[in-house]
Parts: C-alpha cells; sequence; structure tokens
C-alpha cells in the first residue's frame, strides 16, 4: 500500500518503506545592532510610520514569510542520496 510519495521525484513510497524527511528551516539572519547616540537621539516616527504604510496591505502570512519559513519533505532513498550530496542542486544547475 502507498502511503506516501517522495517530495523530489515523485515516486510513491510503499507502507512502511524506508524514507528520509527533510526539513528545511529559511528564517531572517541579523547581525548584532551596534547603537549609537545618535541612534538614540533620533525621531524613527516617520520611519515607523513608513513601514506600517508598506505594510499596510500585507497580511500575517506574508509578513512572517519574510521572517521564517520552514519546509518538511518526505524523499525515497535514492533522493535522499542525491540530496545530501547537494543539497542546493548546484552540481547541475550550470552555475
Amino acid at each position: 500500500m502507498i502511503s506516501r510519495v517522495c517530495d523530489r521525484c515523485g515516486q510513491p513510497i510503499e507502507a512502511r518503506a524506508l524514507r528520509y524527511i527533510a526539513r528545511i528551516q529559511v528564517y531572517a539572519a541579523y547581525d548584532p545592532l551596534e547603537i549609537t547616540f545618535d541612534d538614540l537621539s533620533r525621531d524613527f516616527t516617520a520611519e515607523m510610520r513608513r513601514i506600517l504604510e508598506e505594510c499596510r496591505d500585507l497580511t500575517e502570512e506574508d509578513l512572517m514569510r519574510d521572517v521564517y519559513v520552514d519546509f518538511t519533505f518526505d524523499l525515497c532513498p535514492a533522493c535522499q542520496k542525491q540530496y545530501i550530496q547537494d543539497p542546493l542542486q548546484i552540481a547541475g544547475s550550470g552555475n
């Protein structure tokens, strides 16, 4: 009985057959803040208004996508081997 499908190649994965799960987290990176006296004395009101205006028509999901997204994929054994060799698929991309 087929219980899953490989998210990479589309082949069925039989129930109780060996399969792998790949989890990918993509999140906004940041560098430690360096706060200066000028930063502390600035009026950020206009900047905050601009940011709020830019975000007005975005949904919570749209805003979160810019901060954090995670993916979970089922992989068959063949795709798992290929994936761990080249997770970003750079080798065959011509880059």
